[in-house]
Protein backbone atom coordinates (compact mmCIF):
# COMPACT_ATOMS: atom_id res chain seq x y z
CA UNK A 1 0.00 0.00 0.00
CA UNK A 2 1.76 2.90 -1.37
CA UNK A 3 -0.81 5.25 0.06
CA UNK A 4 0.54 5.07 4.00
CA UNK A 5 1.54 8.54 4.58
CA UNK A 6 -0.56 11.07 6.91
CA UNK A 7 -0.78 13.82 4.12
CA UNK A 8 -3.76 10.95 2.76
CA UNK A 9 -5.41 10.57 5.93
CA UNK A 10 -8.91 12.91 5.87
CA UNK A 11 -10.01 13.55 10.28
CA UNK A 12 -13.50 14.46 8.87
CA UNK A 13 -13.81 10.60 7.19
CA UNK A 14 -11.85 9.49 10.24
CA UNK A 15 -14.64 10.92 12.71
CA UNK A 16 -17.70 9.77 10.40
CA UNK A 17 -16.20 6.31 10.56
CA UNK A 18 -16.10 6.17 14.37
CA UNK A 19 -19.62 7.86 14.72
CA UNK A 20 -20.97 4.99 12.47
CA UNK A 21 -19.22 2.45 14.12
CA UNK A 22 -20.50 3.29 17.54
CA UNK A 23 -24.12 3.86 16.18
CA UNK A 24 -23.71 0.32 14.50
CA UNK A 25 -22.18 -1.25 17.85
CA UNK A 26 -25.29 0.73 20.16
CA UNK A 27 -27.97 -0.12 17.44
CA UNK A 28 -26.85 -3.92 17.64
CA UNK A 29 -26.35 -3.59 21.95
CA UNK A 30 -29.49 -1.99 22.15
CA UNK A 31 -31.33 -4.91 20.23
CA UNK A 32 -29.65 -7.56 22.52
CA UNK A 33 -30.96 -5.58 25.14
CA UNK A 34 -34.64 -5.38 23.89
CA UNK A 35 -34.20 -8.88 22.92
CA UNK A 36 -33.05 -10.18 26.43
CA UNK A 37 -29.94 -11.72 25.25
CA UNK A 38 -27.79 -9.22 27.75
CA UNK A 39 -28.57 -8.52 31.28
CA UNK A 40 -24.89 -7.42 32.37
CA UNK A 41 -24.33 -10.66 34.15
CA UNK A 42 -22.04 -13.21 32.69
CA UNK A 43 -18.84 -13.86 30.37
CA UNK A 44 -21.11 -14.97 27.43
CA UNK A 45 -22.67 -10.56 27.66
CA UNK A 46 -19.23 -9.27 27.36
CA UNK A 47 -18.34 -11.45 24.12
CA UNK A 48 -21.64 -10.05 22.88
CA UNK A 49 -20.52 -6.64 23.50
CA UNK A 50 -17.07 -6.84 21.98
CA UNK A 51 -18.92 -8.95 18.52
CA UNK A 52 -20.88 -5.97 18.58
CA UNK A 53 -18.59 -3.56 19.21
CA UNK A 54 -15.49 -5.37 16.41
CA UNK A 55 -19.17 -5.59 13.88
CA UNK A 56 -19.67 -1.72 14.59
CA UNK A 57 -16.28 -0.81 14.00
CA UNK A 58 -15.55 -2.89 11.16
CA UNK A 59 -18.91 -1.32 9.13
CA UNK A 60 -17.52 2.09 10.04
CA UNK A 61 -14.37 1.46 9.12
CA UNK A 62 -15.56 -0.31 5.56
CA UNK A 63 -17.43 3.07 5.06
CA UNK A 64 -14.06 5.22 5.31
CA UNK A 65 -12.27 2.76 3.67
CA UNK A 66 -14.08 2.76 0.73
CA UNK A 67 -15.00 6.36 0.54
CA UNK A 68 -11.60 7.96 1.10
CA UNK A 69 -9.24 4.55 -0.79
CA UNK A 70 -6.34 5.91 0.70
CA UNK A 71 -4.42 4.97 3.77
CA UNK A 72 -6.34 2.13 5.07
CA UNK A 73 -4.57 1.89 7.91
CA UNK A 74 -3.95 5.03 9.16
CA UNK A 75 -7.50 5.79 8.94
CA UNK A 76 -8.62 2.35 11.10
CA UNK A 77 -5.89 3.72 13.72
CA UNK A 78 -7.19 6.55 13.57
CA UNK A 79 -10.48 6.01 14.15
CA UNK A 80 -9.49 3.27 17.53
CA UNK A 81 -7.58 6.47 18.96
CA UNK A 82 -10.46 9.04 18.24
CA UNK A 83 -11.73 7.01 20.50
CA UNK A 84 -10.06 9.07 23.77
CA UNK A 85 -11.14 12.41 22.10
CA UNK A 86 -14.46 10.72 22.46
CA UNK A 87 -14.14 9.96 25.97
CA UNK A 88 -12.48 13.27 26.60
CA UNK A 89 -15.26 15.02 25.71
CA UNK A 90 -17.90 12.85 27.36
CA UNK A 91 -16.19 13.45 30.56
CA UNK A 92 -15.73 16.89 30.06
CA UNK A 93 -19.64 17.57 29.58
CA UNK A 94 -21.39 14.64 31.06
CA UNK A 95 -18.79 13.32 33.73
CA UNK A 96 -19.73 14.70 37.38
CA UNK A 97 -22.53 17.16 36.10
CA UNK A 98 -24.91 14.29 35.53
CA UNK A 99 -24.06 11.42 37.76
CA UNK A 100 -21.48 12.97 40.30
CA UNK A 101 -18.99 10.88 39.46
CA UNK A 102 -16.24 10.78 37.31
CA UNK A 103 -16.69 8.42 33.99
CA UNK A 104 -13.52 7.26 33.53
CA UNK A 105 -14.06 5.11 36.99
CA UNK A 106 -16.84 3.26 35.26
CA UNK A 107 -14.64 1.68 33.12
CA UNK A 108 -11.63 -0.28 34.17
CA UNK A 109 -8.27 0.04 32.71
CA UNK A 110 -8.25 -3.82 31.44
CA UNK A 111 -12.05 -3.41 29.81
CA UNK A 112 -10.85 0.05 27.78
CA UNK A 113 -7.54 -1.87 26.70
CA UNK A 114 -9.56 -4.34 25.51
CA UNK A 115 -11.96 -2.62 23.89
CA UNK A 116 -9.57 -0.01 22.16
CA UNK A 117 -7.77 -3.32 20.59
CA UNK A 118 -10.89 -4.63 19.89
CA UNK A 119 -11.94 -1.39 17.60
CA UNK A 120 -8.18 -0.86 16.13
CA UNK A 121 -8.15 -4.24 14.70
CA UNK A 122 -11.63 -4.16 13.90
CA UNK A 123 -11.48 -0.88 12.13
CA UNK A 124 -8.41 -1.33 10.34
CA UNK A 125 -9.76 -4.59 8.97
CA UNK A 126 -12.78 -2.80 7.46
CA UNK A 127 -11.21 0.22 6.50
CA UNK A 128 -8.31 -2.44 4.22
CA UNK A 129 -11.76 -4.08 3.17
CA UNK A 130 -13.04 -0.65 1.67
CA UNK A 131 -10.21 0.68 0.33
CA UNK A 132 -9.83 -3.24 -1.50
CA UNK A 133 -13.04 -3.00 -3.00
CA UNK A 134 -13.22 0.53 -3.77
CA UNK A 135 -13.06 1.39 -7.85
CA UNK A 136 -10.87 4.24 -7.62
CA UNK A 137 -7.82 4.26 -5.37
CA UNK A 138 -5.26 6.83 -4.50
CA UNK A 139 -1.91 5.07 -4.88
Amino acid sequence: MHSEHLRNVSFSWVAFGWFVGFAVASSLILMAVALGILDRSSAVDASAVAASVAIGWAVGGFITGFKVASAPILHGASMALFTFVAWFVANLVFGGITTGASAWEALSVRAAALALLVQGVAAILGCWLGYRYAPVRVE
